[in-house]
């Protein structure tokens, strides 16, 4: 039965493909509490309408060894890739002691910030 991992250490998320087929990717390592844990994902949460902040939550679980080895911090780490909402402004990973926020942003707005920006200088 999956459960969620002890701690988030580092989220980053972005987006990747075009502007006319966004795709969310978010990458995490945690720590779980002993050696042995299987299939370590995020889940994404499901809503029926958007949350008003724009932030996409997600569980990083994985299965908890019947008979652990050792009783000892042992690192993990998942991805998850998937559509991009419109509403999406970030991205927060859950585990049982934190949860760690990430912002994304479009990478095609930064490229045409900067031809605006070179249009007026011009």
């Amino acid at each position: 039965m999956s459960e969620l991992v002890r701690e988030i250490v580092e989220l980053n998320a972005g987006i990747d493909g075009d502007e006319d087929s966004p795709l969310l990717v978010v990458e995490v390592e945690g720590l779980a509490p002993t050696a042995g844990w299987t299939q370590v994902r995020l889940e994404p949460h499901v809503y029926i309408t958007p949350p008003d902040d724009g932030f996409q939550d997600f569980d990083l679980v994985g299965d908890r060894p019947a008979d652990p080895a050792a009783e000892v911090m042992t690192a993990v780490e998942a991805g998850w890739e998937g559509p991009l909402d419109d509403w999406v402004i970030g991205v927060r990973v859950h585990a049982i002691d934190n949860m760690i926020e990430d912002e994304i942003f479009e990478p095609w707005d930064e490229a045409d910030d900067a031809d605006d920006a070179d249009s007026e200088a011009a």
